[in-house]
């Protein structure tokens, strides 16, 4: 791998509507073929008013993430990565500029019309797991179908098929308490997973696991990635974590840096100095 992957992320292409699938702006897929981006952001703004003042999370960011890509996203403890991975989950709407998910444009949405389709077309892995102590593995994995009022047993078959992706399928009816923290997390993806999400958004989710656990749950990112077409984005300031993506967006200061073809290598060395010679 050549340290000269390590390059400035630019802006291209029209910010009110996604690409045609033909278009010269089109990004290859991982089969070669030409698809727009699942994700298309453009000259993004974000001001938070703290104590009478203006505070700039984000400054003008730009990028597109491919369909079926596992895309880390570093920086340090204020950069604004953690902002734009609100953004992009829809959990709060940007100062300016555009933000595109599956073609849909978030920055035009409601409050309202963000939380439905955050519910129905994004998948969110948490650090802290969030799962319900009372419910079983089988139980949480069904919750956003739950939410919507639907019956378990409309849906059983899809849990224990996304249980059984991640290994767990012998743990159906374990609730949290009886389950490793590494298991919890691997429920916890299972249930990112239950809406068949255009984009799934995992903010820091190895932070409370040890090494092993953690090698676990990034090798199973990038498994879901790969054989099952999932468009993966990772909050992340572990060179080892972001090492299984397949590219790696450096955040500084609000802005998109650079970035760093990792390829899914695994190569935390690759990553971490090209990460030193972006925000370093």
């Amino acid at each position: 791998m050549q340290e000269s992957s390590a390059t400035p992320t630019t802006a291209t292409g029209t910010p009110d509507t996604p690409p045609p699938a033909a278009d010269s702006s089109a990004q290859p897929s991982r089969n070669g073929d030409l698809a727009p981006p699942t994700v298309s952001v453009r000259d993004l703004h974000k001001i938070y008013r703290s104590a009478g003042h203006d505070v700039h999370a984000l400054r003008g960011v730009s990028l597109d993430i491919r369909r079926g890509s596992f895309t880390a996203i570093m920086g340090a403890s204020g950069s604004g990565k953690s902002t734009l991975l609100h953004l992009l989950g829809g959990l709060a709407p940007p100062t300016s500029g555009t933000l595109l998910v599956e073609g849909r444009n978030l920055t035009q949405m409601s409050d309202g019309e963000r939380t439905i389709f955050r519910r129905r077309r994004i998948g969110v892995i948490f650090q802290q797991y969030n799962l319900l102590p009372t419910l079983t593995a089988r139980e949480n994995v069904a919750m956003p179908m739950l939410i919507d009022g639907k019956p378990l047993e409309q849906f059983r078959n899809r849990v224990d098929e996304l249980l059984t992706l991640v290994h767990l399928q012998h743990r159906l009816d374990h609730r949290p308490d009886a389950l490793s923290g590494g298991e919890q997390q691997r429920v916890a993806i299972a249930r990112a997973l239950m809406n068949d999400p255009a984009i799934v958004l995992a903010d820091e989710p190895t932070g409370n696991l040890d090494s092993k656990q953690a090698h676990e749950v990034w090798r199973l990112l990038q498994r879901i990635a790969r054989e099952n077409g999932r468009t993966i984005v990772m909050v992340t300031h572990e060179a080892h974590g972001a090492a299984f993506a397949d590219e790696v967006i450096v955040v500084k200061d609000g802005q998109v840096v650079g970035t760093i073809n990792a390829e899914g290598l695994g190569d935390a060395a690759l990553v971490a100095t090209g990460y030193q010679k972006l925000a370093g």
